[in-house]
């Protein structure tokens, strides 16, 4: 076996380079090089006679070349990768020019080829490069000996230019297909996320009639949540208290093939041991004092369905236990049960508590969390998407009046900026509660601030507390968030106009809304309290 540098085209090799130019539009127009490799052959054979053509190209693993296509004459082994000696893997990523072997049998580098046995023996092989790296080798193969000689090299080399070309041209074809394809599952992600957040009705007090939020935050769970949703997998659904977990795990429930089936939920903190075990997995007649007839739990109720358990970190270690079985085992057994039974459930996990950190203090099992922590999904505190207090707002308000069966006005100017400027502590319940009671105290017409029993917010120590107005009540003593200082009518109206803009990300038309005023009003305002240059 010979290897040699690049060699020079000759004159005289033009007319036979010139024959391979119809190669040219075939490759460009195959996506699949396999599919035209035999009439690659066919057009090489005029110019460069063989018995064989093989292309191999680089295995994942650097030391094997996978046999992509292969045109012959000859019948032998074609194995679908072929090891490549210690000895030659240099030739794998070394950008050589050429390998020119007489006989194939009698090179101890070569004489391992497949083709050898068939009575293949000269050899011509040159690299298919991209970028000045290799890929693999186009190898021409001859019955004859010493079949092939340095004239054919740049022929060869012609050849392998345009079989790169080919590969680069499918690469690009599939890195397309691949580019549409995301767009397209992206596409349909976001219409199921639209018609289930637009169709998908969410039972339940205190929840809006549809899923709600305008922020990137909210989205993105909402997102999570409709792409697991067709799935079985056990979901983790973690945040503050209030922040809708459950309205989350309905939208699963509702999105699933499991949305014929109950929808069941229990607060693990709200039961003590044995009545949360017996809640969960049911109990057999005698199972303990009292139990007069056996009664199934709400693994077997919800069977068909999905369980959610609300504050799953609560559960003692007993409980942990046995539900680790279920949704490892898929079964469970009723407290005084001698046999096992079949858990059909979907099981959805809710928290508030940081299951990572109570694992490491050994308060939680670790082989539960990791079976609850297959599909987490996390969702943000109101105030860290003020997005949504007045979409939510508006929602509840609807789902309020339907409760107390007359219509709730709306907002007021001066409210709006209240509710935007407050954080939120207690989350969406929180502010369901309090337009509750200010929808009650407004009878029908428009929410006013007085009407927000907003709870107290720390002051800082710089800032003096105001006295609270004679006959007050506790609840409208507490300090606004917008004026807590004593200051001038400017000073309020700066602090509002700054509120609602940093409440919109400072969209001066969203500003301008929800303080009741026109855009041009804004405008003045920004101006007279300096505030025009801040402002995008």
């Amino acid at each position: 076996m010979r290897y040699r540098p690049p060699v020079a085209h000759d004159a005289d090799l033009l007319a036979r380079l010139d024959a391979l130019a119809e190669l040219l539009p075939l490759l460009a127009g195959a996506l699949d090089i396999r599919e035209v490799f035999p009439h690659l052959s066919r057009v090489t054979q005029r110019v460069l006679p063989h018995d064989a053509l093989a292309l191999g190209l680089l295995g994942a693993d650097g030391e094997s070349l996978e046999m992509h296509a292969l045109s012959s004459a000859v019948d032998f082994l074609r194995p679908d990768r072929i090891h490549v000696p210690p000895e030659m893997r240099y030739l794998l990523t070394t950008p050589w020019a050429y390998l020119l072997c007489d006989d194939m049998a009698e090179d101890p580098l070569m004489r391992h080829i497949p083709a050898v046995p068939a009575g293949l023996k000269g050899s011509l092989r040159v690299p298919v490069k991209r970028e000045g790296k290799a890929l693999g080798g186009l190898n021409f193969m001859s019955r004859a000996r010493a079949a092939f000689t340095e004239a054919d090299v740049p022929v060869a080399q012609r050849v392998a230019e345009y079989v790169a070309l080919a590969l680069a041209h499918k690469d690009l074809a599939d890195a397309a297909a691949r580019a549409a394809e995301a767009r397209e599952r992206a596409a349909m992600l976001e219409q199921r996320v639209r018609s289930l957040t637009d169709e998908l009705a969410v039972l339940g007090r205190g929840a809006p009639r549809r899923m709600v939020g305008a922020s990137a935050a909210w989205r993105q769970a909402v997102a999570e949540a409709a792409q697991v949703a067709p799935t079985d997998t056990t979901v983790l659904l973690a945040g503050e208290s209030g922040t809708g977990k459950e309205v989350l795990a309905r939208f699963i429930h509702g999105a699933s093939p499991r949305a014929a089936g109950p929808f069941l939920a229990i607060n693990c903190a709200a039961l003590p041991e044995p009545l949360l075990e017996s809640e969960l997995f049911g109990h057999e007649r005698g199972a303990f004092t009292g139990a007069t007839q056996a009664r199934p739990g709400l693994i077997e109720r919800a069977a068909g369905g999905v369980l959610l358990l609300d504050e799953v970190g609560e559960l003692s270690p007993g409980a942990q236990a046995k539900l680790l079985r279920v949704l490892q085992e898929r079964e469970f057994q009723r407290l005084g049960g001698t046999r096992p039974l079949r858990a059909d459930v979907r099981v959805i996990g809710a928290t508030h508590r940081d299951l990572r950190t109570m694992v490491e203090r050994g308060t939680f099992r670790e082989d539960l969390f990791y079976r609850l922590h297959i599909f987490a999904i996390t969702l943000p505190p109101l105030r860290e998407r003020p997005d949504d207090v007045l979409p939510l707002a508006e929602a509840l308000l609807e789902d309020i009046g339907r409760q107390l069966g007359r219509r709730v006005a709306g907002l007021s100017r001066e409210a709006v900026p209240r509710l935007l400027a407050y954080p939120w502590p207690g989350n969406v319940r929180e502010l369901r509660n309090v337009l509750e009671r200010a929808a009650i105290l407004a009878g029908g017409g428009l929410i006013t601030s007085d009407h927000l029993a907003l709870a107290p917010l720390p002051i800082r120590a710089t800032e003096p507390v105001p006295a609270a107005a004679p006959g007050a009540t506790a609840a409208f003593a507490a300090p606004d968030p917008v004026l807590a200082t004593r200051a001038t009518l400017p000073d309020v109206e700066r602090r509002m106009v700054e509120a609602a803009l940093v409440a919109a990300r400072y969209n001066k038309s969203r500003a301008a809304k929800a303080l009741g005023l026109t855009r041009a009003q804004l405008y003045v305002r920004l101006k007279r309290h300096g505030l025009d240059g801040e402002t995008a």
